[in-house]
């Protein structure tokens, strides 16, 4: 989830920046190096939850139904977090999975080139459904299509990708509204006119930590979180999980919202 402003390409140094600096503490100024992809894993998603398993479950069900083959995908800010990518696997001749925190870059090209057995369960939830069931051997076919790039959610291409996921990234790089506000557009913008994508966010949330370090989020809306998204899409479909009990202290409830984006 850690995606700070860099250039498009891969691994190049930053030029640019998102929004005007606010008093909250912004992107930038996060050490996202200092991020640690084990612990949080062990802490989300070592044991499938149920509104994980929810959530997997609809953007699965949504992408079967949108007609995609041999597509180009993205999934932006993956961090230590494989289950969006996995959505897209059956329909994609590519996924680039967009970070920037090295240490979460480094986890992230290991689990392409194998991905852990706990991911087993959720591969499991997708194959529920005869469009991934289809697909014999997802280890393989991600270390064939996957591609780790350590880019930014700033400065993606515009309309460069056929369908994409960005899960708990808007809420979760800085504490800054304006920031958020601004990821979710230049992910939608990052997608060609009519992609199908799903976004997922955490609603009022506090910030987080992972293992002994304190991460920034903002304390984000239902209404402000869809019509930001509406701004830049149709055919908007949105669900809300409360989950009890829940993952962790200091939010309210998880968003998932699906849509195409406007041509």
């Amino acid at each position: 989830m850690a995606l700070t402003p860099a250039a498009g390409g891969c691994g190049d140094p930053p030029t640019s920046s998102g929004p005007s600096r606010s008093p909250r503490q912004v992107n930038t100024e996060v050490e996202w190096d200092g991020f640690d992809p084990q612990a949080y894993v062990r802490h989300n998603y070592a044991d499938l939850r149920p509104d994980d398993r929810e959530l997997l479950r609809r953007t699965r069900d949504f992408f079967a139904a949108a007609k995609l083959a041999d597509a180009r995908c993205v999934d932006v800010g993956s961090g230590a977090n494989l289950y969006p990518a996995l959505t897209l696997l059956p329909f994609a001749h590519a996924i680039d999975l967009c970070e920037w925190s090295m240490s979460n870059v480094r986890w992230l090209r290991t689990q392409v080139d194998g991905y852990d057995k706990l991911w087993d369960p959720y591969w499991q939830v997708c194959v529920e459904h005869p469009a991934y069931a289809a697909l014999p051997d997802p280890r393989r076919r991600l270390a064939q299509v996957g591609r780790v790039c350590r880019t930014s959610v700033f400065d993606l291409p515009a309309h460069t990708w056929d369908a994409g996921t960005m899960f708990f990234v808007a809420c979760s790089i800085s504490a800054d509204r304006a920031e958020a506000e601004h990821a979710v557009a230049r992910f939608l913008r990052a997608l060609c006119p009519g992609a199908p994508f799903a976004v997922a966010v955490m609603l009022g949330s506090a910030g987080y930590r992972v293992g002994p370090r304190s991460f920034p989020a903002v304390a984000l809306h239902r209404a402000e979180v869809v019509a930001g998204i509406a701004a830049g899409a149709d055919d908007v479909t949105v669900h809300e999980e409360r989950p009890r009990p829940p993952l962790r202290d200091g939010y309210l409830s998880m968003l998932l919202a699906t849509g195409r984006t406007r041509g």
